[in-house]
C-alpha cells in the first residue's frame, strides 16, 4: 500500500481577521506592501478592496440561497415523512423547475432539466440532515405485520 499523508489545506491560509487588518493598514501603505506584511495575496487584497466585502469565502457561490436551500431541506425530510421519499434524479429536476419558476440564473443542464450530479452531491454535503439510502426489499409477512390485516 501507498504512504498516505496528511495534507494540509493550501487555499487561503490567511485568517478573515486578518484580511480585516490588511484593509485597514492600506490607508497608510501601498497595496503591495499591505499584502506582503499581512501575507495575503495582492490580488485577493485588491479584489477586496474594489468590492468592499471583508468577508473570507472560498469556491463559487451557490444557486440558491441559504433560506431557499433550507426551505427545500424542509420539503424534503416532509416528502419522507409522508411516504414519498425523494431520489437524487427528482431532486434534480424539482431544483430545476424550482429555479425557473423564480427566475434564478442557473448553471443547470437546459437539455435534461435537471441540476447536475456535482450540484447535488453537494447539496447533500452542505445539508448533512439530508441522507442519501437506498430503499431495502420487506419480508411480505412482516410488511402485513406492520400494515394490521391478516
Amino acid at each position: 500500500m501507498g504512504k498516505t499523508k496528511a495534507t494540509k489545506c493550501k487555499r487561503a491560509p490567511w485568517m478573515e481577521q486578518t484580511l480585516t487588518q490588511a484593509l485597514a493598514a492600506i490607508n497608510g501603505m501601498s497595496q503591495r506592501d499591505a499584502a506582503d506584511n499581512f501575507k495575503i495575496p495582492r490580488r485577493t487584497l485588491r479584489n477586496h478592496i474594489k468590492s468592499g466585502i471583508a468577508k473570507k469565502t472560498l469556491g463559487r457561490k451557490s444557486v440558491l440561497t441559504v433560506e431557499e436551500e433550507q426551505d427545500l431541506v424542509q420539503r424534503i425530510i416532509r416528502y419522507c415523512e409522508v411516504g414519498m421519499p425523494i431520489t437524487a434524479s427528482m431532486l434534480g429536476r424539482y431544483v430545476y423547475k424550482f429555479c425557473v419558476t423564480n427566475n434564478t440564473a442557473t448553471p443547470f443542464n437546459d437539455k435534461t432539466c435537471t441540476a447536475g450530479r456535482d450540484w447535488i452531491k453537494a447539496f447533500l454535503k452542505r445539508h448533512r440532515s439530508v441522507a442519501q439510502r437506498k430503499a431495502q426489499s420487506m419480508n411480505p409477512a412482516r410488511a402485513q405485520k406492520l400494515t394490521g390485516s391478516l
